[in-house]
């Protein structure tokens, strides 16, 4: 490496160590950011579900609005430590996943166990999934957008989690149909789509 080369490396640590030292990069912060996600989506569920009469819509806490509870705190989490490049990427993302793999693992335990209705109630519930996560996701860009990330595809699915973790706890509170068959096919299988359609785009984002 010649001089100027490594005069301009120390010059890059000296700036990101003097950034870190101010707080730019301060986890506490990132983390309760993004738990706002979390409970903005609580707030805005049951406010929309006083609105439109559905407030006896909301299951009660256990188990699944705590388990998607959970996943969407654990992701924020996970999300700020990925902010530190010293932090190992492969347990945050077993971290994450698992989360989603036991709310997917609890839907399919219901499906199977619990009786299924000849006629399944689609609904708009992807709709509403849809239209949440992409409030919630711009208004997160807005806050990250002169963010980036050493490892992208990570950060970009660990984002995706706190958003549809976020997205289904508000839907929790607006739909009244509990059937495991409507839950299977308009939250979860869409959620899990939804992920596979935004990952690429959120992945960029995140990009140097």
């Amino acid at each position: 490496m010649s001089n100027s080369e490594s005069d301009k490396t120390k010059q890059l640590i000296q700036t990101l160590s003097s950034d870190l030292e101010k707080g730019s990069l301060n986890i506490y912060t990132l983390f309760l950011s993004c738990l706002g996600l979390v409970i903005f989506g609580i707030l805005l569920g049951w406010s929309v579900s006083n609105l439109v009469g559905k407030s006896s819509a909301f299951p009660g806490w256990w188990p699944e609005p705590t388990l998607l509870l959970i996943w969407g705190i654990v992701s924020a989490y996970l999300f700020c430590r990925l902010a530190f490049p010293e932090e190992r990427s492969a347990w945050a993302f077993w971290a994450a996943g698992a989360f989603l793999f036991v709310w997917v693992v609890f839907i399919l335990s219901r499906f199977f166990t619990e009786e299924v209705p000849d006629h399944v109630h689609v609904g708009l519930c992807s709709v509403i999934i849809a239209t949440i996560s992409i409030l919630f996701g711009a208004g997160a860009w807005f806050l990250l957008k002169n963010t980036a990330s050493s490892r992208p595809g990570l950060s970009g699915f660990l984002f995706l989690n706190l958003l549809l973790a976020s997205s289904n706890l508000c839907l929790k509170f607006i739909c009244s149909v509990q059937d495991p068959s409507h839950i299977l096919i308009s939250h979860l299988a869409f959620t899990l789509v939804w992920i596979g359609v935004l990952y690429i785009p959120i992945r960029k984002k995140f990009s140097w």
